[in-house]
């Protein structure tokens, strides 16, 4: 059986740290299961006055989520809140009013950063929001911080802890998932 997990990296950048972080959880996972890229950057800013001719690539999105076992969420850290282009993708998710399409689905979420609290700050911030519109947020998160020593040249981590790490994550995520 295979777990689809979606995944959202919540950085407009194509040179995102956080993209990096998650591509090296990727390729620690179990076997077992696959992932797919829920992408962020070609939605509107939210607008109520949208919801009268529902975007299709909002739609799209939330079709995408809906369509996912299990979900992650990256984030980073701006002004040590989320990023805005993550939020009007989280807002984009919760419409129309009572039909948010993270409501009862396993979310965790993941951040990296340079900075010594690893993007705690922003993931929780996160979970809250994703919290508030009734997903299932998990306990487990993946924060890392980030050096100049933390990937290999192929893009993993250097680190056999941090391997674990990740695979733990991954773990937990696929045994929450609604398979």
């Amino acid at each position: 059986m295979t777990v689809k997990i979606g995944y959202i990296i919540g950085s407009l950048s194509s040179t995102s740290m956080n993209r990096a972080a998650f591509e090296a959880v990727k390729k620690n996972a179990p076997a077992g299961v696959e992932f797919s890229e829920i992408a962020i950057s070609e939605l509107p800013f939210y607008s109520q006055d949208a919801e009268v001719e529902f975007p299709a690539v909002a739609q799209g999105f939330k079709d995408a989520i809906e369509a996912s076992d299990a979900l992650v969420v990256v984030t980073p850290t701006f002004n040590n809140s989320l990023p805005g282009a993550l939020k009007n993708a989280l807002d984009w998710s919760s419409r129309p009013w009572g039909n948010n399409s993270f409501a009862g689905k396993p979310v965790a979420v993941a951040s990296a950063s340079p900075s010594g609290h690893a993007g705690a700050p922003a993931a929780n911030h996160v979970a809250d929001v994703l919290g508030f519109g009734e997903a299932k947020v998990l306990e487990t998160q993946f924060n890392l911080t980030v050096s100049e020593s933390t990937f290999t040249a192929e893009g993993d981590f250097a680190e056999d802890e941090t391997k674990a790490r990740a695979a733990e994550f991954v773990a937990a995520i696929a045994a929450n998932a609604q398979v």
